[in-house]
C-alpha cells in the first residue's frame, strides 16, 4: 500500500507505530462537528440524485460514513498529507461531492471520472472511477503541478490508512473535578496567568497561559475531551438556523476515562506543569498512551 505526500509524490506506507491506525464510521469524524459543513441527512433520494450527476455508484463504505454524518471535519488523516481534514457530504451545502470535469483544461491528464471529496482548488481527493467504473480507486490530483497519483485502490483502503496523529506535548489529566485549581495550580508552579477561555476557534472552551517573549511566545493549553457534540459561531449568518442543530455533548476522544482535559506545554516546561498538576491529585499520561494503534 501507498499513500501520497504533501508534494504528491507516492511513498512507502507502513501500518503500526505510535498512532491509531483505520477508520470507521463511528471513529472518522471531529468532534465538534463543524456545523456549517454538515449537510442534511442523507436519504436514499439523496443518494440517487448524486449517483446520477457523478454517473456512478458510491461505494458502500463512503454511503456508510455520511449515513452517520453527512460531511464534515474528520478527526483522522492521511500520513505525510496532513491538509486533509474534510470528506464532503450529499446535499446542497459545501464543502459536497462534485465531479472534476470542469478543469479538464488545466491539466493533461483526464479528469472525466474524477469525483472530489476533498480539496481547495489547487489539490483534490477523489473517488477514480477511469479504470474501474464500479468500484473506484482513491487518487489524488494536483491541478496547480499537473500531476496525479493513486493513494489506495479503494476507498475501503483508504479508510484504513487513515490515522490520528498524537503530538508529544499531548497530555491526559484524569478525573479533573475543579478545572480553576488547577489552573491555580500551575500558575503558581510556572509564574503564569491564564487568560479567560475562549471557544472561538473550535467550540470548546481553551484555557490558554502565555509563556517566553512576544516575540517569542509560548503557551500553555487546558481543554476538555467532553465538548459540545456541534458548533458555529455566532457571526455565521446560520447561525440561528444551525445552533441547536446537535445538542448534547461527545468525547474528542472516546478512549478518556471520563472528565478528562488535555494538556499541552512547551517542552521547557513540561516537568514542572506534569508536577504540578500531580501535587493537584491528578493522574497524568501521554495522550498517546489512551490512543489505540494499529
Amino acid at each position: 500500500m501507498a499513500y501520497l505526500g504533501a508534494s504528491g509524490n507516492q511513498i512507502s506506507y507502513q501500518l503500526g507505530g505510535e498512532c491509531f491506525v483505520g477508520a470507521s464510521a463511528d471513529t472518522i469524524w471531529e468532534v465538534p462537528a463543524y456545523l456549517p459543513y454538515l449537510q442534511p441527512p442523507l436519504t436514499d433520494e439523496a443518494v440517487a440524485n448524486a449517483e446520477e450527476k457523478i454517473r456512478h455508484t458510491l461505494p458502500a463504505a463512503y454511503l456508510a460514513l455520511l449515513k452517520k454524518q453527512n460531511g464534515g471535519y474528520i478527526r483522522l488523516s492521511l500520513p505525510n498529507m496532513k491538509y486533509h481534514d474534510v470528506i464532503a457530504g450529499i446535499g446542497p451545502n459545501f464543502p459536497s461531492l462534485t465531479p472534476l470535469d470542469d478543469l479538464q483544461e488545466n491539466v493533461s491528464f483526464p479528469l472525466q471520472g474524477l469525483v472530489q471529496f476533498d480539496g481547495d482548488g489547487h489539490w483534490y481527493l477523489c473517488l477514480d472511477y477511469r479504470e474501474n467504473s464500479g468500484i473506484p480507486s482513491v487518487t489524488y490530483a494536483n491541478i496547480e503541478a499537473d500531476r496525479e497519483s493513486r493513494v489506495a485502490d479503494s476507498f475501503a483502503d483508504y479508510l484504513s490508512m487513515l490515522q490520528i496523529d498524537i503530538e508529544d506535548d499531548e497530555y491526559v489529566l484524569e478525573a479533573v473535578s475543579d478545572i480553576e485549581a488547577v489552573k491555580a495550580e500551575l500558575s503558581a508552579s510556572l509564574g503564569i496567568s491564564f487568560e479567560p477561555p475562549d471557544d472561538w476557534a473550535f467550540g470548546y472552551l481553551q484555557h490558554g497561559a502565555r509563556l517566553g517573549s512576544e516575540t517569542n511566545p509560548k503557551w500553555v493549553w487546558i481543554s476538555p475531551n467532553d465538548v459540545p457534540r456541534g458548533f458555529v459561531r455566532a457571526n455565521n449568518p446560520k447561525y440561528m438556523e444551525l445552533k441547536d442543530l446537535m445538542p448534547g455533548y461527545a468525547a474528542r476522544f472516546p478512549e478518556l476515562p471520563p472528565n478528562s482535559y488535555i494538556l499541552s506545554t512547551p517542552e521547557d516546561v513540561r516537568p514542572r506543569a506534569i508536577k504540578a498538576c500531580t501535587r493537584s491529585g491528578l493522574i497524568v499520561r501521554p495522550l498517546r498512551e489512551y490512543v489505540n494503534r494499529g
